[in-house]
């Protein structure tokens, strides 16, 4: 009897540690690598086509889609790479820039053109001309108020203390701090630029301008009435162990999180050549602020893998939703 209860215990044990080890997977691992193989190939952009690419801070264009933006150039497509902030908001790398435990409101203004000429130098590297490059200047961490509190009413930034954008190179010079001006200045860029392919961050990456982002471009594209826009492709950056292990592993792919891949939508990857992946190290390596910071730092060096993974929205996706 003894012996038996031992083995129905055991088998008991085993069930939950199975039920325990699934549920981990779903929510905290990627699909294993090669479920990458099994992801249609991105249709790359190309000749006569413009594309857009929405980038929450200064360095998520490359994170997400550095090798996208490569080949999209080489194979003849306009690129317009657009930062929705400076990235002036971000505390540990302006502490490590200017050598204080309290930087001043200027030091965070400072690092935000610290940011810009990274990004400049970055997206020369992978091909994209200094007039394609547009400077939104909206306050680092504030676009989810931007979106949810303060669509008429100035947001004051906590880290430059500004209610409207410091930077002459904005693209509207002082524009004040609110969601009506952002989606505005997102629309006209749209209806200058009339493109046929929009790049943007993820709804469901853990960082809130990310989602905000996301947010803004999706409600502005939805409300233009004379859209172009064929295909809508986001590229993930911060979610939990994503990708999936970290660190610098060259010879290891980007897999979607096993939590996110049941969603309506379609995952599909771009796999980079020798030189496109080298192209985009070297675009990364330009973002030197924010490689001093050894989290940063492992979270930049995850994504220079063997492929780019992007959540792809088309007119018939949208239509199922």
């Amino acid at each position: 009897m003894f012996i038996k209860k031992r083995y129905i215990l055991l088998i008991l044990l085993s069930v939950v540690l199975l039920i325990a080890g699934l549920f981990y997977f779903r929510e905290f691992r990627s699909l294993p690598d090669f479920s990458v193989h099994l992801m249609p190939d991105i249709e790359v952009p190309g000749k006569d086509q413009t594309v857009v690419i929405f980038s929450p801070h200064n360095d998520d264009e490359t994170i997400g889609a550095g090798g996208f933006i490569d080949r999209s150039i080489k194979n003849g497509a306009k690129v317009i790479v657009v930062f929705i902030t400076n990235g002036d908001g971000h505390v540990f790398s302006t502490m490590e820039d200017f050598r204080k435990v309290y930087p001043s409101a200027q030091n965070y203004i400072d690092s935000g053109y610290q940011r810009q000429g990274e990004s400049e130098a970055a997206l020369s590297i992978l091909g994209v001309d200094s007039k394609d490059i547009i400077f939104l200047g909206y306050p680092d961490h504030g676009i989810k108020q931007l979106y949810d509190k303060n669509w008429k009413v100035a947001y004051e930034s906590p880290y430059t203390k500004k209610s409207a954008s410091p930077y002459p190179n904005s693209y509207t010079k002082n524009v004040s701090y609110t969601g009506e001006n952002l989606e505005s200045d997102i629309l006209k860029i749209l209806e200058k630029h009339k493109p046929s392919v929009v790049v943007s961050s993820y709804q469901f990456d853990q960082h809130t301008d990310h989602v905000a982002t996301y947010n803004f471009v999706k409600k502005t594209i939805h409300d233009w009435p004379d859209s172009t826009v064929k295909n809508k492709y986001y590229y993930l950056v911060h979610y939990r162990q994503f990708p999936y292990p970290s660190g610098l592993r060259k010879d290891r792919f980007i897999a979607p999180p096993a939590k996110l891949v049941n969603i309506d939508v379609e995952w599909e990857k771009l796999s980079l050549t020798i030189e496109e992946l080298q192209l985009k190290e070297q675009a990364l390596l330009q973002y030197k602020s924010q490689l001093d910071v050894p989290t940063l730092k492992k979270l930049v060096d995850s994504f220079i893998r063997q492929n780019e993974l992007f959540a792809v929205e088309n007119e018939t996706t949208e239509q199922t939703d």
